[in-house]
């Protein structure tokens, strides 16, 4: 029989592509695929499998190409996501992650599932049992058709948006067609979705999937990157059509508001809240009574606390053997041997990302009064680490692991890991510590870490969970920042959530005083503060036009402590980390993604991105 491949998308793939398999080799045909409701539901669970598998570090974009990781000096670049990604961007030939082929099959998939779940006869439903599930598959296919044209739109900015399942070749369309064409596949689908879904079908799109990430879209085409980039004045089509817009439409911030508060709201009637921790506390037992602990747990389990309802949206599929746990969780940890293969412990935050978080009065450490800023990598008398690790916010020891610090790990019980003892194992063994396998910035990661799993002389598991796509505080946090960037202030709703999202974290509300581009400063902070580890860096610092400054060799690039430095002194003292080729440049190169030169050369109608 024929098998079924899925054929490429003309004039936008180059010739000979195959596509997924969407049955064995020996039945796979579309009669097959489609011939009663559990193959028509398998078909469905095939658009899926576009997504990143986000416990595969190296290659989901997000979450190792920001400057708030750093790796182990030896890796290379196939296990070193950042550089990875700024040795690729450059190459508009062999781009390093070629995600437009990736996401427009998704969607022709999608497509093929329209087209022919109409012709589908229930075998073990009722017809009005079916009818029901149809609609919803329906949903969830507009869905995905939508939600894989937004991942384009977020990497590459104005796309060619199908419509179909075989289209002519067609050219790139201007960013705010774009938004508005997803915007109404996501109303399809948001026709068909139930509003949420039960504990089975977890994962999977519902109304308050739909809406949230039809939102979050919004809140890119309101972003300095889409609205008003004169960077971007000579990016045209073929025609001459302007791609995106040159002058600023701080009405695209309103409709963002409207389109969050009302994702908020919806998602709020279907049992949403900010997460609290409220089982016994994992290290002392019994429950917890101090606000600041309650606040650590808060943070410490928001993301690994497996589909609390917080989150909206997150992706299902568990984390392989060789994933994020094997290479993020400390070596050496607790009893385990240092000469242990697993876990790898080769990936932590950079000092960037430690110095973001803010001191216990909830300001930044290098403008509250009370912090010692300019002795922060000093020792107090009768210390055992740094000043810059004492008085932060709960927020900070919930994400961060430091030298002299607790690093939970075994059921969550915490041990306290020296990290200098690291470079006297390797002296002792007679290896040098920049080639092999080490916490090169001098810092572990603790929140995207599950705490309980099992780490001793003779035992390495871990547990993996849901990896958390939309949480309820990524809304509130940009419910503020569009209010902040349309209006200069914040008003009662706005002040609601991100001071929501700020009690959570134990820390007083935001300053009250603060207007204009001080107040989208500090929204903006917060956001990077709160959603730190969660894949998305990467996008804000982009969407915000200001990548290039973030990920410049100076205070804000990529720095750690000397991971070679033999005492206190030779320690902490703050490094830079290896040069790196920065890709994002102040004239706009670098920040959208370049689209494969052969979809280039193949479809005359397209042009390559600006600077390729």
């Amino acid at each position: 029989m024929k098998k079924l491949i899925l054929a490429s998308i003309f004039g936008i793939f180059a010739a000979g592509c195959n596509f997924l398999d969407i049955v064995p080799d020996d039945t796979a045909t579309l009669k097959d695929a489609f011939k009663n409701e559990t193959t028509a539901e398998n078909f469905v669970f095939t658009c899926y499998s576009y997504q990143y598998n986000y416990f595969d570090f190296r290659n989901s974009v997000g979450m190792m190409t920001s400057n708030e990781y750093a790796a182990a000096y030896h890796w290379t670049a196939e296990w070193f996501p950042f550089v990875r990604f700024n040795e690729g961007i450059d190459n508009s030939t062999s781009p390093v992650y070629n995600l437009w082929e990736r996401f427009y099959q998704g969607i022709r998939q999608c497509y093929i599932f329209l087209n022919n779940i109409d012709a589908v006869k229930p075998v073990m439903m009722s017809e009005s049992e079916f009818e029901i599930n149809k609609n919803y598959w329906k949903g969830e296919a507009w869905f995905l058709i939508a939600y894989y044209h937004h991942l384009l739109l977020q990497h590459y900015g104005p796309v060619v948006i199908i419509e179909n399942e075989t289209v002519e070749k067609q050219p790139r369309l201007p960013f705010d067609e774009c938004v508005a064409k997803i915007g109404a596949f996501y109303d399809k689908a948001i026709a068909n979705l139930p509003p949420t879904v039960q504990a089975a079908n977890y994962g999977r799109a519902s109304k308050v999937v739909a809406r949230a990430m039809k939102a979050k879209m919004l809140l890119y085409a309101a972003s300095p990157l889409f609205n008003g980039n004169t960077a971007y004045a000579g990016f045209k089509d073929k025609e001459g059509k302007q791609l995106i817009s040159q002058t600023p439409d701080k009405n695209k911030w309103a409709t963002a508001m409207a389109a969050i508060d009302s994702a908020i709201v919806f998602a709020k009637s279907q049992g949403h809240d900010l997460y609290r921790y409220t089982k016994n506390d994992p290290a002392k037992g019994g429950a917890v009574t101090d606000p600041f602990r309650q606040a650590y747990l808060n943070s410490r389990f928001v993301m690994v606390d497996n589909w609390n309802k917080e989150i909206l949206w997150a992706y299902s599929i568990k984390e392989g053997s060789d994933g994020w746990h094997r290479h993020a969780v400390v070596k050496g940890i607790g009893s385990r041997p240092y000469t242990q293969s697993n876990p790898v412990g080769g990936i932590g935050p950079t000092l960037t990302a430690v110095k973001i978080f803010y001191t216990k009065n909830g300001l930044p450490p290098e403008s509250d009064p009370a912090f010692p800023w300019a002795d922060r990598m000093k020792i107090a008398a009768g210390d055992s680490t740094i000043l810059l690790h004492r008085n932060r916010e709960p927020r900070f020891y919930a994400a961060i692991g430091y030298d002299r610090g607790i690093y939970e790990f075994n059921g969550g019980q915490g041990t306290v890991q020296e990290y200098t003892l690291l470079m006297k194992f390797n002296e002792k063994n007679g290896c040098h510590k920049k080639e092999t396998d080490h916490l090169y910035s001098a810092y572990a990661i603790k929140k995207n870490i599950n705490p309980e799993g099992e780490a001793t002389a003779s035992a390495w598991t871990f547990q993996t969970y849901a990896y958390p796509l939309m949480r309820l505080a990524d809304l509130y946090l940009a419910y503020a920042e569009a209010c902040a960037e349309y209006q200069g202030s914040l008003n009662d709703r706005a002040k609601e959530y991100i001071n929501a999202v700020r009690s959570r974290a134990g820390i007083p509300d935001l300053d009250n005083t603060l207007s204009g581009q001080d107040l989208i400063n500090a929204v903006r902070r917060e956001r990077m503060i709160e959603l730190v580890f969660e894949s998305q860096w990467h996008y804000d610092l982009r969407r915000w036009k200001i990548a290039d400054e973030w990920h410049k060799n100076d205070s804000k690039g990529m720095w750690g402590l000397n991971d070679e430095g033999k005492t206190n002194e030779t320690f902490y003292v703050e490094t830079p980390l290896s040069a790196q080729k920065y890709i994002f440049h102040a004239d706009g190169r670098g920040y959208l993604m370049p689209i494969n030169v052969n979809y280039v050369n193949t479809n005359e109608l397209l042009v390559q991105n600006p600077g390729y």
